[in-house]
């Protein structure tokens, strides 16, 4: 998760509250963007008698159908955003069972949230809260995003993880029956107690940018989103950082193990 995509998601933000403004005028949602052309009135014949007609009924005017059915498209879009999302989750082969867990319970809290909002927008009487629960469905869609896209890296950089230790356990196997012979393997093991280290740390960083997402709420703040988005970012900087240590170990543990194994002449 890098700074450019926190910095998309506060420009999709703004710009989806920009809409909705330009559609929650009074001339867009009124449709009364120009004065009517006058009339002429032409007086009608005198009547003889009494007449007696009943007035039309009168109809209530939604004066908030404009920005409300703008609202209501944007919420949709958000909808169908975590469905997708929802979508990716269960069909990815990268996420564990309980990576897929997690996230499915967090996509359900997600779209009954999206439920609210939608009743919120057709029962408000302001475009503020029109404008208010659309921008909760968009925060919706975007956290959901953001848990996906994070327990997703998390998960890759565990697989490395586990892929560096493997490695590294086949190299230690190794220099232990050198060392069984007499060598002195500390070129090797020195590396890989370092690899070791590095794999702790990657490990930590995954699980902690994890958590992370996992904890935002089904409606967050852009408060939340932001804070939510610099530790994942943080955490899972440290984490790569580690696996580009811990797999330079790798690379210096084996091309010792190699030099002990064929000694020059």
């Amino acid at each position: 998760m890098s700074r450019a995509v926190r910095s998309a998601t506060v420009g999709t933000a703004f710009l989806l509250a920009c809409g909705l403004m330009a559609t929650s005028s009074p001339a867009f949602a009124t449709g009364k963007g120009h004065a009517a052309p006058a009339t002429h009135s032409h007086s009608k014949p005198a009547t003889h008698g009494r007449t007696h007609e009943r007035p039309a009924p009168h109809k209530s005017v939604d004066k908030l159908a404009g920005v409300r059915r703008g609202a209501t498209n944007a919420l949709a879009a958000s909808t169908s955003r975590v469905k997708r999302v929802a979508a990716a989750e269960a069909a990815s082969t990268a996420l564990s069972a309980d990576d897929k867990t997690a996230l499915a319970t967090a996509t359900t809290a997600d779209l009954a949230a999206l439920a609210t909002d939608a009743q919120a927008i057709a029962s408000a009487t302001s475009t503020k809260a029109i404008l208010a629960a659309a921008q909760s469905g968009l925060a919706t869609a975007l956290g959901a995003d953001l848990q996906y896209r994070v327990v997703l890296a998390a998960s890759k950089v565990q697989a490395e993880a586990d892929s560096l230790t493997a490695d590294a356990a086949t190299l230690d196997e190794q220099a232990s029956t050198l060392a069984a012979g007499g060598t002195d393997v500390s070129t090797v093991t020195t590396p890989l107690a370092d690899l070791a280290s590095q794999v702790d740390q990657a490990e930590t960083g995954a699980a902690s940018a994890r958590t992370a997402a996992l904890a935002l709420p089904a409606a967050p703040s852009a408060t939340q989103l932001h804070s939510a988005g610099t530790a994942v970012h943080d955490a899972l900087d440290t984490a790569e950082s580690a696996l580009t240590a811990g797999a330079a170990d790798l690379t210096a543990a084996s091309t010792a193990l190699s030099a002990l194994q064929s000694p020059t002449p």
